[in-house]
């Protein structure tokens, strides 16, 4: 993305609040943001790559995102370097007011819940890079698939771009986890559990942070795929040691 695609989405500090801790607050909100569009403009780029057979480029753009990622887990971490009673004094401070300024600076973010969902999403796109389309009774094709992929080693632009999707699942996981552990930091266990966000047009507990990192793989045709290789090499190694 272009730098002043970046820069549009500066806004102004609540210059109203006295505090020493509000434009600190501010700035790693607008760095989280700036790389929350950039990582958006970036998994547009690696659907169009998929679309067009392109797995090697679309397998280094996984990985990049599978860094923005953690990187996003280090600026929100910047968190704990503030003085813990500026800034529960500053939460207070922004939840006595209702300008829509003011949603920067609490735990929500919409470019977050979207960049979620689309980081997901990629297991949408298994069947285009195995080939194969979904058996609507719920046969094991795609597992099959993969399986021949991985024992075959022919495509190896395809294992890397499977591999890189799982990559991005991990950190989104990590990602999450970290947030969940932040929020008790930052503002202690009681309130962490009373914080609320909103994920997938609904509002929920913050519970949800820990469904989101607890919840099954995004990818269960490639774990099951990969249980079975493994099953089998352990059956051979069995059967060759004469156990």
């Amino acid at each position: 993305c272009r730098p002043s695609e970046l820069h549009a989405l500066k806004k102004g500090a609540l210059d109203y609040i006295q505090n020493s801790e509000n434009q600190i607050l501010f700035t790693i909100h607008q760095i989280f943001e700036s790389w929350i569009f950039s990582s958006k403009k970036l998994l547009d780029r690696i659907s169009e790559r998929i679309s067009k057979e392109e797995f090697t480029k679309a397998a280094d753009d996984c990985w990049i995102l599978e860094k923005i990622w953690k990187l996003l887990e280090e600026i929100e971490n910047l968190h704990l370097l503030m003085d813990p009673d500026d800034f529960l004094h500053l939460k207070t401070q922004l939840r006595m007011k209702t300008v829509a300024d003011s949603e920067t600076f609490c735990f929500r973010s919409k470019g977050l819940i979207e960049v979620t969902k689309l980081s997901k999403d990629l297991r949408h796109k298994v069947p285009k890079i195995l080939g194969v389309e979904v058996d609507p009774m719920g046969g094991p094709v795609i597992q099959e698939s993969a399986m021949e992929l991985y024992r075959e080693k022919r495509r190896y632009e395809k294992i890397h771009l499977l591999q890189a999707f799982q990559g991005v699942e991990s950190a989104v996981k990590g990602f999450f986890f970290n947030y969940k552990q932040l929020l008790v930091i930052m503002m202690g266990s009681l309130e962490a559990k009373a914080n609320f966000a909103v994920i997938g047009g609904s509002t929920e507990s913050s519970d949800l942070l820990a469904q989101l990192f607890l919840e099954p793989t995004y990818y269960p045709s490639l774990d099951g795929a990969k249980t079975f290789i493994g099953d089998c090499w352990e059956h051979d190694q069995a059967v060759g040691s004469g156990l």
